[in-house]
């Protein structure tokens, strides 16, 4: 098992393998720790498409939820 953090500056749906998982963030806008399986897996968010990738495919390594891997999406402007 292995944990991933989405970092948006927004709060949004995330969505890995098209289900979704929740929001990006907690109630107190901390980032919230998703827990997957190390592996291939292909990530996108929720709302309004105004952020760039559209959708990201990435290997997230097997990591602790104290350390967790970083999928990365920008806001467009």
């Amino acid at each position: 098992m292995s944990f991933v953090v989405v970092k948006f500056p927004e709060c949004r749906e995330v969505f890995i393998d098209n289900r979704n998982e929740g929001d990006n963030v907690d109630a107190e806008s901390r980032l919230r720790p998703l827990l997957v399986n190390a592996g291939w897996h292909t990530f996108r968010l929720g709302g309004p498409a105004d952020f760039t990738p559209v959708a990201q495919t990435v290997d997230v390594p097997e990591v602790p939820m104290l350390a967790p891997f970083s999928v990365v999406f920008t806001k467009r402007v």
